[in-house]
């Protein structure tokens, strides 16, 4: 949606509710005021810099105010990244060492201590060479 300012438009009509916070930062729930729908928004600004949106009822909105229990398609910033991945829009850092990569590169280890090299690599989509300079 970015680019030519829809991504502005859209969310003009929407209020966020609750975020999910922790670790979890991309993560939130906002409320369209045009048709009163309740959203749970992904936000990817790091690497594919999409938007991930799902409907959910009045009853999953009542179960992750009250207990914190959100539906599942979003909870990892693995999850959102294969999202992005599969739009088939890649785009490549002009620096090795972007800031953006490391810090993912470190997110993902740390979300899953057992990710391969070749994993975040795929992810990322960069080189295997590249994601072991980013983790090293």
């Amino acid at each position: 949606m970015g680019g030519i300012g829809l991504d502005e438009l859209v969310f003009a009509s929407f209020r966020q509710t609750v975020r999910h916070g922790c670790d979890q930062w991309w993560l939130y729930v906002s409320t369209c005021l045009a048709c009163r729908q309740n959203w749970m928004i992904a936000q990817d600004d790091r690497i594919y810099d999409n938007y991930y949106l799902r409907r959910i009822s009045p009853a999953q909105l009542q179960e992750i105010e009250d207990f914190g229990l959100w539906p599942d398609e979003f909870l990892t910033y693995e999850q959102v990244l294969k999202l992005g991945k599969a739009t088939g829009d890649v785009w490549a850092f002009l620096e090795p060492r972007s800031p953006a990569l490391v810090t993912t590169a470190e997110d993902l280890r740390r979300e899953r201590p057992d990710i391969l090299v070749e994993e975040i690599a795929a992810l990322l989509s960069i080189t295997v060479q590249q994601a072991v300079g980013l983790l090293g």
